[in-house]
């Protein structure tokens, strides 16, 4: 199995296999740019504790990926990372990430919910373009900033957020039904 992956000090660098299901080894501490690029059978991935950071594009185009856990040791969701994953209908993000890049969730057709930790400050533009069945998401007091079309084509969404919340303030701004939490 890990003959499945190019890993150079600790970084992986590319997986070449074709598993539905993938558990990466422990040994890798940051997955690089691309990695998992257009794995387009891939369904299930396990992520490791010892990984802090997943890099842009990492899983970009991986349109059967359904699950995907991503363990509290992240602390960076790098840009158009789960960009095109079509099937995913879920997925946490740990209190351990303080930054969402941009264009991280774009056309994740299939996710319906998701909540924003604690830790998050930032999340970035066009984070959740085209993600047409997010109905919800819950932002707390702690993001201060939303990058420009987060949540473009978002149209039955609603934003939870505590009252005179930044995230509120976004959601009048643009239109976007939301609720105090």
């Amino acid at each position: 199995m890990t003959d499945d992956f190019i890993i150079k000090n600790g970084v992986l660098e590319k997986y070449t296999g074709n598993e539905t299901k993938v558990l990466i080894p422990d040994s890798v501490k940051k997955i690089g740019r691309c990695a998992f690029f257009c794995c387009e059978s891939l369904k299930e991935i396990t992520i490791p504790d010892s990984v802090t950071v997943i890099y842009d594009e990492t899983f970009m185009g991986c349109r059967s990926l359904k699950e995907i856990t991503i363990p509290d040791s992240v602390t960076v969701i790098g840009a158009r990372v789960f960009m095109y994953c079509r099937s995913l209908k879920e997925i946490t993000i740990p209190d351990s990430v303080t930054e969402i890049g941009g264009y991280a969730f774009s056309y994740c057709k299939s996710l319906k919910e998701i909540t924003i930790p604690d830790s998050v400050t930032e999340i970035g533009e066009v984070a959740f373009y085209g993600c047409e069945s997010l109905k919800e998401i819950t932002i707390p007091d702690s993001v201060i900033g939303i990058g420009e079309c987060a949540f473009e084509g978002c149209e039955d969404l609603v934003i939870k957020a505590p009252e005179n919340s930044y995230a509120q303030k976004y959601a009048e701004e643009n239109n976007i039904k939301s609720e105090t939490v």
